[in-house]
């Protein structure tokens, strides 16, 4: 059975408005608090970034970006439900500069560069490796990935860890290519 998910935004223009999702069985929405803490990381770093999320789910990241100074948001989601909450709370909430597609976080159009991604892939899928290789060629010079992981997975060379926390099974790390 699904879970219900009630997020709201935690910062910025948009500070405590709740994201409407639908109920899917598997979605593992960022946790406020993991949330709280990478934004802490990204202070006054957002200001004018152009965001990539590339596996979006409930869109909480990005629509956290937009909200504390991101210019511009590409999201992308797979499941049609998703993808059309998200595309609806971008109209809504009237974020012309967020663009959410339907697809596949490894083969979707990408409009780089890009000046922060998010990668936080369903977990035990082997996603999250190929994303990374996916994303490089569109990342901006000083770009940072937020990467949200499970406890055995090792990051890849060629990228660099610049901060690391966990929450529970949930492993962030912010990054950059080595």
């Amino acid at each position: 059975m699904a879970n219900p998910v009630n997020l709201r935004i935690i910062a910025g223009t948009h500070r405590g408005r709740r994201i409407q999702v639908p109920e899917r069985e598997g979605l593992r929405p960022t946790p406020s608090r993991v949330r709280e803490t990478l934004f802490n990381w990204l202070q006054g770093w957002l200001d004018g970034a152009r965001v990539l999320d590339a596996f979006a789910g409930t869109g909480a990241l990005g629509l956290e970006a937009l909200s504390r100074g991101a210019a511009h948001l590409d999201a992308i989601e797979q499941d049609k439900r998703l993808a059309a909450a998200l595309s609806q709370t971008l109209i809504d909430w009237d974020l012309a500069n967020g663009h959410c597609q339907r697809g596949s976080g490894l083969s979707a159009a990408l409009n780089g560069p890009y000046d922060l991604v998010f990668l936080d892939p369903p977990f035990r899928q082997g996603l999250l490796e190929p994303a990374l290789e996916r994303i490089r060629p569109v990342l901006a010079a000083d770009a940072l990935v937020a990467i949200e992981h499970e406890p055995d997975w090792t990051l890849p060379g060629g990228w660099s860890v610049l901060k690391s926390t966990r929450a529970g099974q949930e492993h962030l790390k912010l990054i950059e290519p080595a």
